[in-house]
């Protein structure tokens, strides 16, 4: 009897522990971006910001021309974190799209550091750093194309792109300010 119960014992013991042993499944943390969004974004259909996020994991390769050039009307866009991803991606492929539509990326680019001067010029700084020539290059076009109607003038570019910089303390207007009369020189 006493073996009985003794197999009885290790065979529940056995059983239990299997449970033990097997490895729990870890849910992932899921964040504004990087999570259910993001794999809503990569197993869906190709759109900007699937494209966006190929670019961004080095896989420019893969993303249609189409695809890059509507990085620049999502520069706008009204999720900053979403912009954020974007203005890096437009970074990685400025020359590209530049090449073959120079027009275009001038126009968007501006318009993009208009409404959002002090985050051009935050990505300027760290994220924009091995292709800052192209950038400048490409602001000092469009602030010669937007000044080129008399009545528009460089102080009207400064005047609103300070309009629009509603988080800008005095240090950030200064460089706001130096940075339009810099692309006056060049």
């Amino acid at each position: 009897m006493m073996k009985h119960f003794s197999i009885y014992l290790g065979l529940l013991l056995l059983v239990s522990s299997c449970s033990f042993w097997e490895e729990e499944k870890v849910e992932p943390l899921l964040s504004k971006i990087d999570g259910q969004e993001y794999f809503s974004v990569i197993n869906g259909e190709m759109n900007t910001a699937k494209a966006c996020l190929y670019i961004l994991k080095g896989k420019e390769d893969s993303v249609e021309f189409h695809f890059k050039l509507d990085l620049l009307d999502s520069l706008e866009s009204n999720d900053s974190l979403w912009r954020d991803k974007y203005f890096k991606a437009t970074n990685k492929v400025l020359k590209d799209i530049y090449e073959s539509n120079s027009a275009v990326v001038e126009g968007a680019v501006f318009s993009y550091f208009l409404h959002y001067p002090k985050e051009f010029l935050t990505h300027m700084n760290n994220d924009a750093f091995e292709n800052v020539d192209l950038w400048m290059e490409i602001m000092k076009k469009a602030l010669q194309d937007a000044t080129s109607p008399k009545d528009i003038t460089s102080n009207s570019v400064i005047n609103a792109a300070l309009k629009n910089c509603t988080s800008c303390n005095k240090e950030d207007e200064k460089l706001i300010v130096t940075f339009v009369r810099s692309l006056e020189k060049l």
